[in-house]
């Protein structure tokens, strides 16, 4: 079962969207579940979630690195030569073009939530798949599911093919290697969230209390 930021009870599931209630279906169940209110979708089912989850996660972590190292852009315009990185470009704005706002902006939802996110997916799937539950397990879990929405590594290389397209008739332009690493990233991030299942991972935190406390 899939889900981002649903809300479970033990026997029931609220529709994040309406908040009607539905009775929750049994693990084998095939398809999507729909809201019968709003049509939202409530779940669907995929196969090892956990596993398949940690491992673009994990993938995602060791990519981030020379994202960050190696240069995204290198350009070249009557024999001056600039490259840029993923860390440099809120400075820059932050710097250069004294806009502190905007910077920040860029700062946290092209590296620190991203990063954030992969590690919240890797520290929680890791816990649910060895049945390990910390004491700061459901607060993590919490925040990771609020950085699904605010991971966005995609904007970031939207914003590298427009320099492409801007500056092809007035420089030379080419992708670095970090580029193709943060490509890697933002494929990984998606898979990871397509297979990120916090219905599943609540409902084993739970059995897991009842099992200490009984």
């Amino acid at each position: 079962m899939k889900d981002q930021g649903l809300h479970t009870g033990r026997d029931w599931i609220a529709c994040p969207s309406c908040d009607a209630l539905h009775r929750k279906p049994a693990p084998t169940a095939d398809g999507d579940g729909l809201c019968t209110s709003c049509g939202h979708r409530l779940f669907s089912n995929l196969v090892n979630p956990i596993q398949r989850c940690l491992a673009f996660s994990l993938a995602g972590l060791v990519l981030f690195i020379p994202a960050n190292v190696f240069p995204l852009v290198a350009i070249s315009s009557y024999g001056v030569h600039s490259s840029n990185d993923l860390i440099s470009g809120p400075f820059d704005l932050f710097n250069e073009y004294h806009m502190p706002g905007i910077a920040t902006l860029v700062f946290l939802t092209s590296v620190v939530f991203p990063l954030v996110f992969l590690l919240g997916l890797a520290v929680v799937n890791t816990c649910a798949l060895f049945n390990r539950y910390p004491i700061w397990f459901a607060h993590r879990l919490r925040i990771t599911q609020i950085l699904n929405r605010w991971a966005m590594v995609d904007v970031y290389i939207l914003a590298c093919l427009v320099t492409f397209v801007k500056l092809a008739d007035l420089a030379k332009v080419d992708p670095g290697p970090g580029l193709f690493c943060l490509a890697g990233v933002l494929a990984c991030t998606v898979f990871a969230g397509m297979n990120f299942d916090p219905t599943l991972l609540w409902d084993r935190y739970a059995h897991h209390k009842q099992e200490a406390a009984g």
